[in-house]
């Protein structure tokens, strides 16, 4: 079996490269002005990062770092609660959290954008119409609609792909996501709103992001917004509130 190797890393008694950076020399060297998310994007991606590209993820970064009392904020808060010495442990049970219900649904519907632009143009509509009413057949809801908070328009896609289009990124992807927009409107006579992480899923295409990796790039926003929630545990503890207002109404039934 052949060795594995890696390109990300490597070192040496004096020095610590990402990929072929020097750290210290190249991308903290004096005068410099390193960007994290230049760097975070070119490491993971593997290729150079244009400036608008950089804007659009850090736009995307900062829209998924929070949104409240979620699924994953509830779990950090409480298990920070249980075992307070354990930050990282917090942080990773909220990112558990993510996942096909909530933030992690950025991937199924790139998904299906993907299938819609392998189409030529003109029968694009036609596949769009036959993935909306395969997801009705099954009374479920297509990925990057809809929102039980937001509505008629979720505020953070609306900004999103205003973003996307003043950096010229997203035209294909985005018209892509406007058509499927379109059919589920039409199928579900009524408008269902694109939500923010149908508009991540569209901007993210743009970019060449690789389908299997755009959760995670969520889940780096995500973090953020974790590690914020600890530090208003720290100071404004809800866990244990949380815990005995489920306690006390969710009654026990045989």
């Amino acid at each position: 079996m052949k060795t594995p190797t890696t390109a990300l890393s490597h070192h040496r008694p004096d020095a610590v490269f990402y990929r072929e950076r020097n750290l210290v020399e190249d991308i903290l060297a004096p005068g410099s002005d390193p960007d994290f998310t230049t760097v975070m994007m070119e490491h993971i991606l593997g290729r150079a990062v244009s400036p608008a590209e950089r804007r659009v993820m850090n736009a995307i970064l900062i829209t998924m770092m929070e949104h409240g009392m979620t699924p994953s904020a509830i779990a950090t808060r409480s298990v920070y609660m249980s075992a307070p010495e354990n930050l990282q442990g917090a942080v990773a049970a909220g990112l558990m959290a993510v996942g096909s219900q909530f933030v992690g649904t950025v991937e199924n519907n790139s998904r299906i954008l993907a299938t819609i632009l392998e189409a030529p143009e003109e029968k694009r509509r036609v596949i769009a119409e036959g993935i909306v009413d395969d997801h009705r057949s099954r009374k479920a809801h297509v990925p990057g609609f809809g929102h039980h908070l937001h509505f008629p328009e979720d505020p953070r896609s609306v900004r999103l792909l205003q973003i996307g289009e003043e950096n010229d990124i997203g035209s294909e992807h985005v018209a892509a996501l406007r058509l499927l927009s379109e059919v589920v409107d039409e199928r579900a006579r009524k408008h269902l709103t694109i939500n923010a992480t149908g508009a991540t899923s569209a901007l993210l295409g743009s970019m060449s992001v690789p389908v299997a990796l755009m959760r995670g790039f969520c889940v780096i926003g995500r973090t953020a917004g974790l590690v914020a929630h600890v530090a208003e545990e720290q100071q404004r503890p809800s866990g244990r509130f949380i815990w005995d207002l489920v306690d006390k109404t969710i009654p026990y039934e045989a």
